[in-house]
């Protein structure tokens, strides 16, 4: 007899516990943050099945953007995965940053010459994945600084905020 596939992901019931207090906390992000993502309909989901990278980087969480047949076949705009046992002892600070990240990979698309925001033919708004604003690796910033503008634009940001970092001791956490 076969073994069953494993199932490595599962939507995280906003009911329960855990869930409601994911759930609650990115209504709050959303309110205060994001408020292009108002009307969005946001899913979380565990994800069991992340290790870390050749790199050794390991994936906290992803976003992603629902395609037009997904919408058709249920009521979600994105989806965000989140690394279960990464993310097993995060305090409620970890789970604030993790989210607010994953959220900002969520956008409204606009029009490249009106600046409006899209909708489709059936009135919905058009949604897209942003890309991180700095790419960068960590030796060519110690050998040539900020040598870009988007790296200026980060280190500013970082000096603003010098607080203890949230992920101290993790390097390897992406």
């Amino acid at each position: 007899m076969n073994k069953p596939k494993v199932i490595k992901v599962s939507v995280i019931d906003p009911e329960d516990g855990r869930g409601r207090s994911l759930y609650a906390t990115l209504k709050d992000l959303v309110a205060e943050h994001h408020p292009d993502l108002a009307l969005a309909q946001i899913a979380l989901a565990w994800n069991d099945g992340w290790k870390a990278d050749s790199d050794g980087h390991l994936q906290l969480g992803k976003a992603t953007k629902c395609s037009d047949l997904q919408r058709e076949l249920h009521v979600y705009d994105f989806i965000i995965e989140l690394n279960r046992e990464a993310t097993r002892d995060f305090g409620d600070d970890k789970w604030l940053a993790l989210l607010d990240h994953e959220l900002s990979h969520c956008d409204q698309a606009t029009d490249d010459e009106s600046g409006a925001h899209k909708v489709d033919e059936r009135g919905r708004p058009v949604w897209r994945i942003r890309k991180h604003d700095v790419e960068e690796f960590l030796d060519v910033i110690e050998r040539h600084g900020t040598w870009k503008s988007d790296l200026v634009e980060f280190a500013r940001a970082a000096l603003r905020n010098r607080e203890e970092p949230l992920f101290a001791g993790k390097a390897g956490d992406k």
